[in-house]
């Protein structure tokens, strides 16, 4: 029993048991490493270990069984005829008939055995009935195995000697083998075979395994699921056995197919045995049935299979990869789909059960590429596109937002790689990569898409194109993509024209009895048309395009209202023109706000139009409605995470009322079905790596008459009629809003009330983005470039899809505004004779004079200290001294601005990119220091003054001669959308600044706006106006023809520097015809295109005209302005809200 030889020859029949080498011609190896096979190692057993002779028989019996059961089969992992696609069990383990015969001899020498104290040849018989079809005969026998249901029992200790038959334990003494699973694997004495191998607990909790299997399968054919399932359940403590005490030591010790080969037999019963429990408890019970069995056992399943290659049961673990994901999708999809469809109502971070759903993805993706390849000529990768659908799935009821797209989009790409022109995937890309942020891709996938579904169907080929209502759904959605590409910059014309294109091919397949899609359809026809109305700028064809969209809009809301509908048709409604109705739009903007609270558009919206009815009060309980939304999402994911007994019957919900109006939190109900979930199950029973997430009842996972699971794309919500915010976009839209509350806070109150609001707006942006003078790409640790580098701001690279100023300087409704005019309009202080103009007093920053700051008055102090919001906080005085700061850091440091315009600006009217002023304090100096135009002059003097008196001895040698010039290499960059917005409130506050007379922190804020976005015009206007306070109208042109340098469209840029064209007059005390005409020109051609309804620009129109005594000319445009003037809203809609959602 001691010898070496034995105790070989034992772990040499136990490794080939273990490893299912039934079918090897060499399972085992002699002492020398010569090949045995299982004849001669079954030989040698009984040679070098006396007594054993059951235990051989046993052994070669199960060999013939196994040998015989996967004799049609090329697959040594398949027992019988199994099909791996359905769910009901079929014959697998089960002889054909042909071959029962050949059994039974095998069978009858078991039965002769003497069956006392000899446990594996019970397990041997059951599996020889069972595979017989003899099922209560197979439980007859494993009745006979004491404590069965106690698999842990039948795995003896490694300590324990032979004394009686009950396993194919190895003979030994107590230091001979290994004392747990986790002793040293491997044997000194026997390489190759690891210490629980060798001492038989490998085998024997195979065989534990295998009839619990087995006993599940025959209650199974017997119509007994229930028992069936309480049988697989039982196995739960070995699978935690195996699951603990494998991977930790092999992992580390060999490699990962070891862990698999060695124990190959094992990994068969435990896969199957995990299959039928999930394909019984997916058809059978609900999902939070069982103290959530099946979470338990997809949880083992994907455990398990971390030890498997990827060729193993490629079948089985397809289905269970889905049915796990179609689980997790469906208890978690309720959550999601109550609430609208807005990002920022999902929590920042991904919840828990994401990161399980990626890593069976992961799995599941490894195993397609290894039991998939690419379609031959007239085929489909059925299952690759099916995965597909689950993966979008999984991403839309995560959210379905845009900052966690990618892993997606690498699914369609790896995708494309197993598939042909498959529309599915096409589809697929363009949605996603149009959410993404790739329009270019975007547009061409959708391109192919309509080829490759247009091709398939004019060839007639079935099931191979896209249903009718998928096709419209992508179509329409592509053109609302392309609209929205088209009005974000200024050549995407052909872009609207396809945009029209693809809503005539979408029609050619409408389904007219389906009212949701015809609505949608109509909806992005006038979408479509509003656009053209919009960037064709063609006063001929302008008005029929409005009317054409308005009857588009009456007609989606007629067929199938929502709230996108209602939204677009207030728009429609809101525009100047014959069928302006702000009644009718402040209607509708009411009813996409009831529809859809969540939106803060429509909040948005609603506030414009109510400004424009001059209902100022509701206007700004509206505004102040939409801002508190945006902060209870922004704190949605805090209030996510209080405990159980914080929420559900604690808490009580208040709904926002404004104008009448009641919104609904969505997002608290939300929360309150999460507290009223938790508690239902304890937490060791909820879905894996995410105890708190919420749970629902009654939730079954595929029908109990199901033999197949039905196709994914069931799984995949309808596309909504917009897509969903990013988070740059919601920040896009907060933003938005709180500038048209300055704009109207300045309106009521006047600058004075106002300035201090401005306190409160900041330090909204500096929580959301940090300090808004170092938020975006810019921070502290980057110089500011036009003083410590001399090239451009470094800024990361902008997306695609560019953001139009938002800073609308002309309509400065400041309190003074009806002193200027009868329209109301503020002409600005031009206009004003001299005597009339507010006492300034400018002093200039120097460099020569560094001791010199310019702070606040006593007086301005107590005015801002007294207007500060009695909502602030220690924050809000901290963000209150961090505006102060950047405004005064305007006077410290030296201007950036007319260094770049300063010295470059051509005859046209448009700026060259040059150098910067003269470097007069490096002539005087010998310093390398770059002044600004802006005080050039005014510094000449300073630095000539302080030099004389400093250094009178004697001159400054002379300069060396020039060298040649050295390109330099300059990258050009750009500011992101980040930094174009913040940058646009920084240019809001300068406007504010001036009319308040600040004149130094209105130049503060201007330069602060530069440094965030140099490219911005609004920047360049406001230092423009700021010029114009000053009355240095030459520098006013300069920065009002920089802005149009940038861009050539502006409408403040035209407006204002034709407003300097007319304040300036000639000897003469007469304005230059030539400038006359120069105006005219210039507004008449802003007027029929982008500023068709400015008021402005047709009150300077109109004064032109008079100038050139084109009297009629002038009554019209008087006209035009008066009645654009009379429903205005106090921001443009287009730049503050959008043209379509």
């Amino acid at each position: 029993m001691a010898h070496a030889k034995d105790k070989y020859y034992w772990a040499q029949l136990r490794a080939a048991l273990t490893a299912g080498q039934w079918s090897s011609p060499s399972p085992g190896t002699a002492q020398n490493n010569s090949p045995l096979s299982w004849f001669h190692v079954l030989r040698k057993f009984n040679k070098h270990c006396k007594g054993f002779q059951d235990v051989a028989e046993v052994a070669s019996q199960t060999q013939a069984l196994f040998l015989l059961l996967g004799a049609d089969t090329e697959n040594v992992d398949q027992l019988g005829l199994e099909n791996d696609d359905e769910l009901v069990l079929a014959d697998e383990c089960l002889l054909p008939l042909e071959r029962t015969e050949e059994a039974r001899g095998g069978y009858e020498i078991l039965r002769s055995l003497d069956s006392k104290n000899f446990d594996s040849l019970q397990h041997a018989l059951a599996l020889y009935a069972y595979a017989f079809g003899q099922f209560s005969e197979c439980l007859s026998y494993l009745l006979k195995v004491p404590k069965l249901l106690e698999a842990q029992s039948h795995i003896p200790p490694s300590f324990t000697i032979r004394s009686d038959n009950s396993a194919l334990q190895v003979p030994g003494s107590i230091t001979e083998t290994s004392s747990s699973w986790t002793g040293s694997f491997v044997s000194a004495d026997f390489p190759g075979s690891t210490a629980d191998i060798k001492d038989g607990r490998a085998w024997a909790i195979i065989e534990s395994i295998r009839s619990t299997c087995l006993q599940g399968m025959c209650c199974e054919k017997l119509s007994q699921p229930k028992k069936a399932i309480q049988a697989y359940s039982n196995a739960l403590p070995l699978l935690s056995s195996i699951e603990s005490e494998i991977p930790r030591t092999l992992g580390a010790t060999h490699s990962s197919s070891a862990s698999f080969d060695n124990y190959r037999e094992l990994w068969r019963w435990t896969e199957r045995l995990m299959f039928r429990t999930i394909s019984l408890l997916s058809r059978l019970c609900r999902l939070d049935e069982n103290d959530g069995l099946i979470w338990t056992m997809f949880t083992h399943y994907h455990v398990c299979s971390a030890h498997w290659p990827a060729t193993f049961r490629t079948g089985h673990r397809s289905t269970v990869a889905v049915l796990y994901l179609r689980a997790l999708i469906i208890q978690y999809q309720t959550s999601s789909a109550t609430a609208t469809p807005n990002s920022s109502l999902q929590s920042t971070k991904p919840l828990q059960w994401i990161s399980t759903a990626r890593s069976v993805i992961h799995e599941y993706r490894t195993i397609l590429g290894t039991c998939t390849t690419f379609p031959k000529a007239g085929e489909r990768n059925v299952k690759v596109e099916d995965f597909v659908d689950l993966c979008v799935a999984v991403w839309e009821t995560n959210g379905a937002m845009s900052d966690r797209v990618r892993w997606v989009l690498d699914i369609l790409w790896w995708a494309t790689r197993l598939t042909f022109n498959s529309y599915r995937i096409y589809r697929h890309m363009t949605r996603l990569l149009s959410i993404s942020g790739d329009a270019e891709l975007a547009k061409r996938t959708l391109r192919l898409y309509v080829q490759v579904v247009s091709k398939a169907r004019e060839a007639g080929v079935d099931n191979d194109f896209d249903t009718d209502r998928h096709w419209v759904e992508t179509l329409i959605n592509g053109a609302r993509m392309l609209c929205r590409l088209t009005i974000s910059r200024q050549d995407g014309i052909d872009d609207a024209k396809e945009a029209g294109d693809m809503i005539e091919t979408a029609k050619t397949r409408l389904d007219e009895d389906d009212k949701e899609m015809v609505a949608r359809v109509a909806l992005a026809e006038g979408v479509y048309y509003t656009t053209l109305a919009i960037i064709e700028q063609d006063h001929h064809t302008r008005q029929a395009r409005l009317g054409r969209a308005l009857a588009a809009y009456l007609k989606s809301v007629a067929t199938y209202p929502t709230p996108a509908a209602h939204h677009q048709l207030a728009i429609a409604l809101s525009l100047p023109g014959s069928s302006q109705n702000v009644d009718e739009a402040i209607v509708s903007a009411r009813v996409a706000v009831e529809d859809d609270a969540d939106e803060i558009r429509h909040w948005h919206l609603l506030g414009l139009l109510l400004s424009a009815n001059g209902e100022w009060e509701k206007a700004a309980g509206v505004l102040e409605v939409g801002a508190d939304l945006d902060e209870s999402k922004q704190d949605a994911e805090s209030s996510a995470r209080l405990d159980a007994e914080n929420s559900a019957d604690d808490i009580v919900v208040k709904t926002p009322v404004a104008n009448g109006i009641q919104a609904k939190d969505f997002e608290l109900d939300h929360q309150h079905a999460q507290a009223n979930g938790h508690s239902k199950l304890s937490a060791a029973h909820l879905p894996p790596n995410d105890a708190n997430g919420p749970i629902y009842e009654h939730k079954r996972l595929l029908d109990p008459q199901a033999t197949t699971i039905p196709p994914s794309a069931t799984l995949l919500r309808p596309l909504p009629d917009h897509p969903l915010p990013s988070p740059c976009d919601t920040f896009d839209y907060a933003l938005q809003l709180r500038m048209t509350q300055m704009a109207l806070a300045e309106h009521i109150e006047g600058p004075e009330g106002a300035e201090g609001r401005w306190v409160d707006v900041f330090g909204w942006v500096a929580e959301r983005k940090g300090s808004p003078s170092t938020s975006g790409s810019m921070t502290e640790t980057q110089p500011r470039s036009s003083i410590d580098t001399g090239t451009g701001a470094r800024t990361t690279q902008t997306s695609s899809v560019l953001h139009q100023p938002t800073q609308d300087p002309l309509n400065e409704k400041g309190p003074s505004a009806d002193q200027h005019g009868s329209l109301g309009l503020s002409l600005g202080q031009q206009d004003l004779p001299l005597s009339e103009l507010p006492p300034i007093t400018v002093t200039p920053a120097t460099p020569a004079e560094p001791h010199r700051h310019f702070p606040f008055s006593m007086d301005e102090k107590e005015s801002l200290k007294g207007r500060r919001s009695s909502s602030a906080d220690g924050t809000g005085r901290k963000v209150q001294q961090m505006l102060k700061a950047h405004v005064h850091k305007g006077q410290e440091r030296i201007s950036t601005i007319s260094r770049k315009l300063g010295h470059g600006v051509v005859r046209n009217g448009y700026l060259k990119r040059t150098s910067s002023a003269p470097d007069f304090h490096a002539v005087l100096q010998n310093h390398n220091y770059q002044a600004s135009s802006i005080h050039s002059r005014r510094r000449l003097r300073s630095l000539i003054r302080h030099n004389a008196a400093a250094a009178p001895i004697e001159s400054p040698p002379a300069p060396p001669p020039p060298l040649p010039p050295v390109p330099e290499e300059t990258t050009t960059l750009h500011a992101t959308k980040n930094d174009k917005l913040i940058s646009d409130i920084w240019a809001m506050s300068a406007a504010t600044f001036r009319r308040l007379g600040k004149i130094e922190q209105a130049k503060g804020a201007i330069q602060e706006a530069e440094v965030k976005d140099s490219e911005n015009p609004a920047v360049w206007v406001q230092l423009g106006l700021y010029y114009m306070t000053l009355d240095r109208n030459r520098e006013a042109l300069e920065a009002f023809q920089k802005a149009l340098f940038i861009s050539p469209d502006d409408i403040a840029a035209s407006v204002h520097l034709c407003r300097v064209y007319l304040s300036t007059k000639s000897s003469t005390d007469a304005v230059d015809s030539d400038k006359v005409d120069l105006v005219a020109g210039i507004l008449g051609h802003v007027t029929r295109g982008p500023g068709w309804d400015v008021p402005e620009a047709w009150y300077y129109l109109a004064k032109a005209y008079g100038l050139q005594g084109r009297k009629d000319k002038e009554r019209e445009s008087l006209t035009t302005a008066l009645t654009l003037s009379d429903r205005r809203s106090i921001r443009d809609v287009g730049r503050a809200v959008g043209w379509c959602l």
